[in-house]
């Protein structure tokens, strides 16, 4: 039995710029223009266990769909240009990637059609991988993926930093306390993918993981693919829902957390004078008062502070 949720072991993938994600296929909840692309550079939201939630997109207008009854009408935008976001084939075709050693044993049924030298295309053929480790994933991508990565990046953190206080408003109650609005700057996008994961309290798991062609999705006749014979492990796959194929399915996300901002603190001046004053006579303590900007009469909360003065002869 796994030790502990696939989505948590499948973060093994993850590494120091990108985060492997999850459930790489689109909400199907969100207005029917977004699962057409899937994750974009821009999304604004959060991440759950997993997946990423958007919430709006902050280089699309106030009128795009995903928008829509989110931002308000006179909201900034990040506008791109055409040659703001690099595109370009990046994980080959029958790409593995794994944390632990792969072990691949090929092929059975229709072996001899092939997307590349080393991947089925044939319904009825079938990869074996084998894993051994304490906790194992596995992510393949049957067709590869390409890369989208945002060019004007540093322009773009100072967009974000500059609206990050009105973004946070908008999120509004899709925001736990304690989450963090994150804002996608790239990401990988694949037709088709699998996913695995398992582990073990002790020792090692060994997993065999049987990759098999079952069928064709649609018109377009490309292949469908399924787990099979995945013993203890927990597997997810690409699934045709209806769409024309394409590469919607972010398998890899990049980006950056938003930073909230601190509470302003300011000094109320005039009554600091006025205490300051009256200290030689009063030979005791001094009061400062400290206002929050978040919160209180006109965005301001008051609180005082009071430090012992020694006497002054």
């Amino acid at each position: 039995m796994p030790t502990k949720p696939s989505n948590e072991i499948f973060r093994a993938l993850n590494s120091k710029n990108q985060i492997a994600h999850y459930t790489p296929d689109p909400n199907q909840n969100l207005p029917a223009e977004y699962p057409v692309t899937g994750v974009s550079i821009g999304d604004v939201g959060t991440w759950n266990e997993g997946s990423f939630e958007v919430i709006f997109n902050g280089c699309w207008s106030a009128n795009h769909p995903i928008n829509t009854n989110v931002v308000p009408d006179d909201f900034t935008n990040f506008p791109l240009g055409t040659r703001d976001v690099s595109k370009r084939s990046f994980h080959a075709p029958g790409s593995i990637i794994a944390n632990a050693k792969v072990t691949k044993v090929s092929l059975t049924a229709g072996a001899s059609s092939l997307v590349t030298p080393s991947f089925p295309a044939t319904a009825g053929s079938t990869v074996t991988f084998k894993l051994q480790s304490k906790e194992c994933a596995i992510l393949v991508l049957p067709e590869g993926a390409t890369r989208e990565r945002l060019l004007p990046l540093e322009k773009f953190r100072k967009h974000v930093a500059k609206h990050a206080q009105e973004w946070y408003a908008l999120a509004g109650d899709r925001l736990a306390p304690k989450d963090h609005l994150f804002v996608v700057t790239g990401c990988d996008k694949a037709a088709s993918w699998g996913i695995a994961t398992a582990s073990t309290t002790s020792g090692g798991v060994s997993a065999s993981l049987k990759f098999a062609v079952v069928g064709v999705a649609g018109a377009s006749l490309s292949p469908q693919y399924e787990w099979q014979d995945f013993g203890s492990a927990t597997v997810r796959t690409s699934r045709d829902r209806g769409l024309p194929r394409m590469e919607n399915q972010s398998v890899f996300i990049r980006g950056f957390f938003v930073p909230k901002k601190a509470p302003l603190l300011t000094l109320t001046l005039g009554r600091f004078r006025a205490l300051w004053d009256v200290v030689p006579r009063a030979r005791g303590r001094i009061s400062l008062e400290i206002k929050n900007s978040d919160d209180g009469d006109n965005g301001m909360a008051a609180s005082t502070t009071e430090w012992d003065i020694p006497p002054c002869d």
